[in-house]
């Protein structure tokens, strides 16, 4: 409960969230997600935070030569320095991109920092599975593939800008709202038995709500880490419209914050990123406040 002082409250020792933000677009076609981070540290709707967030200095990114393994061989390295120093201080961090190939270096930092003994649980929420290597993607965009780095599938090129040696086990990530595909990328997720919760299972199973709860519950009992990868391209185009992609018939964002909300995220949840903000797209500012009533639902 907060302190009330002459009939106002005060929010006492609030807590502190060390925050990076990546202004990079090398691994999608929009210039403008970069620009995500900055137009989110200085947004007004920071202020519905019960948390305060510690910014780092923003990472930017040249992203002149679009899907340059040597820029997202640097750009992971950092993030992963990060990350790791953030687990190793037992601080739980969040991560803005920028696209989604952040997400090479932000889960690569854990893998190299958490013991050999320990179990992570990883839920990717998001409208694309993102596990195609440059053979399948017709696009050759690199934003497409993180998955299937984490995995150790996505060729030596391309694996080799992922800073460690360790990879997930499939069974370990959990994709959730994913809607828009190909075979390949299912091809391979099927192989490495990942978890997958397209759109027609999550109805059947009795709707995000349910089977969101049902699914973060699980993992916070049963591993002893997890973390959040959320491309804000799962949300359905009307919540939230400023994204990279837009996908339609997306996930509710009133669904999506009532899960947050509901759950306790406890001392085993290390982290939360947050991908493909994409300020240009943004109408009446949605998407940016939205980002804030995420952040501030899971960390509550």
């Amino acid at each position: 409960m907060p302190l009330v002082v002459n009939g106002t409250a005060v929010i006492m020792n609030k807590k502190n969230i060390p925050t990076l933000g990546v202004a990079s677009s090398i691994g999608g076609p929009s210039d403008s997600c970069a620009r995500a981070p900055a137009v989110l540290q200085s947004s007004a709707f920071s202020s519905l935070l019960s948390v305060e967030l510690e910014w780092q200095p923003l990472l930017e990114v040249c992203s002149k030569n679009k899907n340059s393994l040597d820029m997202l061989h640097k750009q992971s390295r950092v993030i992963s320095q990060f990350s790791q120093q953030q687990f190793d201080d037992n601080k739980s961090f969040l991560i803005l991109g920028g696209d989604h190939s952040i997400a090479v270096g932000t889960w690569a930092g854990i893998m190299n920092q958490m013991p050999a003994s320990s179990s992570f649980a990883l839920v990717w929420i998001d409208a694309h599975m993102d596990a195609h290597t440059f053979e399948s993607s017709p696009s050759g965009n690199i934003h497409g593939m993180p998955v299937s780095v984490l995995l150790g599938e996505a060729g030596h090129e391309l694996q080799a800008c992922f800073p460690t040696e360790r990879y997930l086990d499939g069974r370990d990530i959990y994709l959730f709202g994913v809607r828009s595909y190909e075979a390949e990328e299912l091809f391979l997720l099927s192989k490495k038995k990942v978890n997958v919760f397209d759109t027609t299972r999550i109805e059947k199973g009795g709707g995000t709500q349910k089977v969101l709860k049902q699914i973060i519950q699980t993992i916070s009992r049963c591993y002893d880490y997890f973390a959040i990868s959320l491309d804000l391209d799962a949300i359905d185009p009307e919540d939230a419209p400023g994204v990279e992609t837009r996908t339609e018939k997306g996930l509710s964002a009133e669904n999506l914050l009532a899960v947050f909300n509901q759950i306790d995220f406890g001392e085993n949840f290390i982290g939360l990123e947050i991908a493909e903000f994409d300020p240009q797209q943004d109408r009446q500012q949605k998407t940016e406040k939205l980002v804030y009533q995420i952040i501030n639902s899971i960390y509550k």
